[in-house]
């Protein structure tokens, strides 16, 4: 089996829900964050043998979304691409596929990771097909549809974000204050990590037109106050991923080596126990120890769902205070926003700085998927 190396990394900033980013497509969002990856590994875009693209809302407009921002990012048009989708576990799901195909040998060089414009996730007409005049025919949102869409209403009712951390506060009883005070430290994590410029290295700015005048957006939108749910945001983060034995052969940089991937599925009704589950069964395949993890960005859905996996985790053997300590040191989701397809990508992007940053060793990207759903991946620094 070949080892896999992570050679460059590079994410957008995170545009608020209908924010600064809202007039980019994932198209574009996508293509920008291919472009800057390759341009820090300093390849030639042909050396790639394959590019992967997490999206979660899926559409006819562009079909295959992976494929439309390569060729959008002029990439040679003879490099075959495709888009997967498990929600919002897709961009490190993208990431996963690659590692799979150059450990096996099939490729040596791969480009992967995800991309999302929930501004402009479109509104959905749904049984207009044959009747579009019909009392029948019903609107509807398609970034909540998504969610309750991810398993099968019969069996699980309607099951949303906001429900799955009810059952978590009713599981564990957690108080207000409890969430509230983790919420309240995920922003004040990222406030302070911005006013510190920790994200300047894995942040690359992009343009935004606005009329006959561009700005340059370089900075993540954050949230005013830390809300208890994580809101929708836009971005993209890809990662150019090679075997060890081509990195050495072209003298590419090595950020980091993709160690071990864990996935697990759960009742949908307690969606972030998948991830925890995840991390562990990571952790199993690597022989590694919660405590010996340094850095882990964990997809904050929910303060609810965080609380809980934290819960699991001390179960298992990882200390409350580290964990306070070493999860999410910047910040997360519930202070930069969740873009769904893009989420997996942009944590493991942070795990690879933030390593980098404090001179650690190995790290976590965690992220939960809709509908029960979880991924973790494990990855070393030796380079410290």
């Amino acid at each position: 089996m070949n080892r896999v190396m992570l050679v460059s990394a590079a994410r957008t900033p995170l545009g608020a829900f209908c924010g600064k980013l809202e007039g980019l497509s994932e198209q574009q969002l996508g293509a920008a964050a291919m472009r800057e990856a390759i341009r820090r590994a300093e390849i030639e875009p042909a050396m790639i043998d394959e590019v992967i693209v997490g999206l979660a809302k899926q559409t006819s407009r562009p079909s295959n979304g992976g494929r439309h921002a390569m060729l959008l990012a002029r990439l040679p048009e003879n490099i075959p691409a495709y888009t997967v989708q498990r929600q919002s576990a897709s961009g490190l799901q993208a990431v996963v596929n690659g590692f799979w195909a150059i450990r096996c040998g099939d490729a040596a060089m791969i480009l992967a990771g995800g991309m999302e414009s929930m501004s402009q996730i479109p509104f959905e007409v749904r049984n207009a097909r044959y009747d579009f005049t019909g009392k029948g025919r019903e609107i509807s949102d398609a970034i909540p549809a998504q969610e309750a869409g991810a398993q099968p209403e019969e069996r699980y009712g309607i099951l949303t974000m906001a429900q799955v951390a009810e059952n978590f506060i009713r599981k564990y009883r957690f108080s207000e204050r409890e969430l509230e005070a983790f919420a309240g430290g995920s922003l004040q994590k990222a406030l302070s990590a911005e006013d510190k410029g920790l994200f300047r290295e894995e942040i690359f700015p992009v343009a935004v037109k606005k009329g006959k005048k561009e700005e340059s957006i370089d900075r993540d939108e954050l949230q005013k106050k830390a809300p208890l749910l994580a809101p929708p945001a836009d971005g993209a983060a890809m990662c150019l991923l090679a075997s060890r034995e081509k990195t050495t052969a072209l003298g590419l940089p090595a950020l980091a080596e993709i160690v071990s991937v864990g996935i697990a599925a759960v009742d949908p009704r307690y969606a972030g126990m998948a991830v925890a589950e995840a991390g562990l069964k990571a952790l199993r395949q690597s022989g590694l120890t919660l405590q010996e993890i340094e850095v882990i960005e964990l997809n904050e859905m929910s303060a609810a769902e965080c609380l809980a996996i934290f819960r699991e985790w001390q179960v298992r053997g990882g200390a409350r205070d580290t964990l306070a300590e070493r999860v999410n040191p910047s910040g997360g989701a519930l202070s930069m926003g969740n873009p769904w397809g893009a989420a997996g990508a942009v944590l493991l992007t942070k795990v690879i700085y933030g390593l980098r940053r404090k001179g650690g060793r190995i790290g976590m990207a965690a992220v939960t998927a809709e509908g029960g759903q979880g991924m973790a991946m494990i990855v070393r620094n030796d380079s410290c």
